[in-house]
């Protein structure tokens, strides 16, 4: 099964801002009574930040953003944390990265971290794992932050769309 999430992770209110630069945002709840929401970084949400804040330089070689949504993303957690999370690849080879924003600031970014060769690295040393604690969110037993916030019954920002649960105004 193919992995392709892009998704922006933080409280719905931190979430909002998104929505008045590209209408077409629409936030979800992976789970019922989730603290935490997901915004589908999706071509309709990149391409209103673009019309609003220009393009930018790309950044390679982690998240998939260009500086100006770096930026966007920085005023964005004035708010609140705010975290990017990616995932690519299938079952077999998959791999991740991670962003998060506190206070204005980036505070963590990381480059992306194949899993099926991640050897005995502990999940929590995971980018995607380590963004989410930024979060508040804590693991629970048996799962890592990843499982816990509801993230491994979703596969890609279409299935989001289509299975989670819609958050309205």
């Amino acid at each position: 099964m193919t992995h392709a999430l892009k998704l922006f992770i933080a409280h719905a209110k931190v979430l909002q801002r998104y929505r008045a630069i590209a209408p077409a945002a629409r936030l979800y709840s992976l789970t019922a009574g989730a603290t935490l929401a997901v915004l589908p970084l999706d071509e309709a949400v990149h391409d209103a930040l673009h019309k609003a804040y220009g393009t930018g330089e790309w950044i390679e070689g982690s998240v998939a953003l260009t500086m100006t949504d770096l930026a966007f993303a920085a005023t964005v957690s004035e708010a609140g944390p705010l975290a990017l999370i990616e995932t690519d690849g299938d079952d077999a080879v998959r791999a991740e990265c991670a962003a998060l924003w506190i206070g204005g600031k980036l505070t963590f970014k990381s480059t992306w971290l194949d899993r099926s060769t991640a050897g005995n690295r502990p999940r929590a040393t995971w980018p995607i794992n380590a963004a989410l604690r930024g979060l508040g969110l804590a693991a629970l037993p048996g799962l890592d932050e990843f499982e816990a916030l509801g993230l491994g019954r979703y596969v890609s920002n279409e299935i989001v769309a289509a299975r989670a649960l819609p958050i309205r105004d």
